[in-house]
């Protein structure tokens, strides 16, 4: 089944918020294709269990030439290509993961998306976080709202600690400066809450929350591409994000606790380690 753009957002968009979703469904399609071949992929391997293909490589190029036609002042900073900083005067910025569940993708596991955000600075704008796999796509604007195929959604509400499930990543690979810390949180959390799930596509965990699919959502050392668009979805649609490092924003840092109003207190009262490790990766 395929989606036409103007299915998926809310009935007042601006050019950038359809422009950012042209682009992802473009992408998504692509993704689709290339995940029927994906046993012929070229795959290098970035660090120790982090894995980029020609596929990710397709999709953001496809973005870029997208976004940039559109808004060529406006600067990026993708996950495979790296910053290119905006035209002289501008502040806007393009954050992009192409691919967000990468290694889900090469093992035929059918979750994973592509998230776009619009930032000014620390100030996110704009995000999509399409799933191509479930045809799905979330969309948010600063001030108005999140959707998931042009419906609003909104975090859940009136769940107790017992009765919530909760979504982390676990780290592994050449990735485990916080291994440590994740596997204490689990043996405080897991038998208070109803469970906690390890999906491997951080955009979706946030949109999930957002949606109020799951209650609350945590993670440590994500890069920006991973969490921009996924921490509007949470903010607008009554969530809150929280930072776990003092003096450091969540997009600078990629550690975060995103959920619930209410929950978000009591989870962050059950994570462990609150200063950022001298040697992280």
């Amino acid at each position: 089944m395929t989606q036409t753009v103007d299915a998926v957002l809310p009935d007042t968009v601006s050019d950038r918020l359809r422009v950012m979703v042209d682009a992802a469904h473009r992408a998504g399609a692509l993704l689709l294709g290339a995940a029927q071949g994906r046993h012929t992929l070229r795959i290098d391997e970035k660090t120790a269990g982090d894995f980029v293909s020609d596929a990710d490589r397709a999709a953001e190029a496809l973005i870029a030439d997208d976004l940039g036609n559109a808004f060529p002042e406006y600067g990026w900073l993708g996950e495979e290509s790296g910053l290119r900083p905006a035209s002289a005067g501008n502040t806007l910025t393009w954050v992009v993961d192409p691919l967000d569940g990468t290694t889900n993708f090469l093992k035929g596991l059918p979750h994973w998306a592509v998230s776009i955000a619009l930032c000014d600075g620390e100030d996110i704008l704009c995000a999509v976080v399409h799933d191509p796999a479930k045809t799905e796509t979330f969309v948010a604007e600063k001030g108005r709202g999140a959707y998931l195929n042009g419906r609003p959604i909104a975090v859940s509400e009136g769940i107790s600690l017992q009765a919530a499930l909760f979504a982390t990543g676990v780290p592994a690979g050449g990735r485990v400066t916080y291994l440590n810390d994740c596997l204490g949180d689990l043996e405080r959390l897991m038998p208070k809450t109803a469970g906690i799930r390890r999906w491997g596509a951080a955009a979706l965990d946030l949109a999930y929350v957002a949606a109020g699919r799951i209650d609350g959502y945590w993670e440590r050392n994500l890069g920006p591409w991973d969490v921009a668009a996924g921490i509007l979805l949470v903010t607008e649609a009554g969530g809150t994000v929280s930072r776990l490092w003092p003096g450091r924003s969540v997009l600078s840092c990629g550690s975060f606790i995103a959920a619930n109003a209410a929950l978000g207190p009591e989870l962050a009262a059950m994570i462990g380690t609150r200063e950022e490790h001298h040697d992280r990766d």
